[in-house]
């Protein structure tokens, strides 16, 4: 196993563990582009360069159209067009579109609330990448809190548009659109003839097929240090997304904030320091990981105990490690773990 190379901040809970290459069928590629405001890799097994090259163009391709369709910094994107005008009339929107917000309410009934892309009617009091950042203060928050309710987006599917019952709502599908946007490319580059894939975007990552007859390994990070803390072998159709509190933070009279907003107080979530959800559906795995941070350890269990099909590692700030026992035998520590198996 090769050195892991050092990565900025915002590249990524996840990196791929690359393993030395022998005489084998098909090259392996490695691609990266910056997208959906981090870094896409795009690692593939193909028959030759140009194969590769052509497959992972498409895939590209493909995710930049979801990011125009679907970022809210996108003039004219669907989320745009929505957060303007939503609270005033229905706004027509694309049949994709419409169908993420459904499924991202649906994981909010699920969830009781702990995912919300309503919570984007925060985003004005919290940013986190500013160089005077200060937190909001309490009544600040207070005040635009009830904006924040998925109960409150009017779907009309007849007509595929979406209002706001309050004017001001607006919606951010950064916890969900990550992971519909890997599995678009996936499909993609098997529709390019690509057998053996990851798409990495910023830490929400799918898996295809195998390396060289070998599990792909993808590496957690360390919640506290720079650098991996366990790996885990991925297996074909495995989508794996974590979402942590050192991913995107800001620091401010001695007290770090971090992006992950709990939809009922308007405030970073408390509790855990990282989330990791494994399972089929990408677009899942992406909203279960920032809901399983927002409801604790103890709530996320819970929910797990009737969701068999997902996995999930939990990491508080203490460090104390909670897995799904279905992992046994799929994770290689790299430093010396006490684990609690639930």
């Amino acid at each position: 196993m090769r050195p892991i190379p050092r990565f900025p901040r915002c590249a990524l809970p996840f990196v791929l563990l690359f393993c030395a290459i022998g005489c084998h069928k098909g090259e392996l590629l490695t691609f990266n582009r910056p997208m959906l405001g981090t870094i896409i890799t795009i690692t593939i097994i193909a028959d030759s360069r140009e194969a590769g090259v052509r497959a992972s163009e498409a895939a590209f391709s493909e995710i930049l159209r979801i990011e125009a369709l679907m970022s809210p910094l996108r003039a004219g994107s669907d989320i745009a067009r929505l957060n303007n005008n939503g609270g005033c009339t229905p706004v027509p929107i694309s049949n994709e579109t419409f169908a993420l917000v459904e499924k991202s309410i649906d994981v909010s009934r699920a969830t009781g609330g702990a995912f919300d892309i309503s919570f984007a009617s925060l985003g004005r009091l919290w940013r986190l990448g500013s160089d005077d950042f200060r937190p909001p203060d309490a009544r600040q928050v207070a005040r635009s809190l009830p904006l924040v309710d998925y109960t409150k987006i009017r779907m009309y599917p007849d007509s595929l548009r979406i209002s706001f019952a309050l004017p001001g709502m607006k919606l951010g599908l950064g916890g969900i659109a990550k992971g519909y946007a890997i599995g678009r490319a996936v499909e993609v580059l098997r529709r390019e003839g690509v057998r053996a894939s990851i798409v990495d975007a910023g830490g929400d990552l799918k898996v295809t097929g195998d390396k060289y007859g070998e599990p792909w390994r993808v590496g957690l990070m360390h919640p506290h240090k720079r650098e991996i803390l366990l790996a885990i072998a991925a297996r074909d159709g495995d989508s794996v997304v974590t979402s942590g509190d050192y991913e995107r933070f800001a620091t401010y009279n001695g007290e770090r904030y971090h992006h992950i907003i709990d939809p009922k107080t308007g405030f970073p979530a408390r509790g855990l320091a990282s989330v990791t959800v494994i399972c089929s559906d990408p677009v899942l795995a992406d909203a279960y990981a920032t809901a399983f941070f927002v409801m604790g350890g103890v709530r996320a269990l819970e929910f797990l105990t009737t969701h068999p099909g997902i996995t999930a590692i939990f990491i508080d700030p203490n460090m104390k490690v909670s897995a799904s026992r279905k992992l046994k035998g799929r994770v290689d520590w790299l430093e010396k773990t006490e684990v609690e198996w639930f």
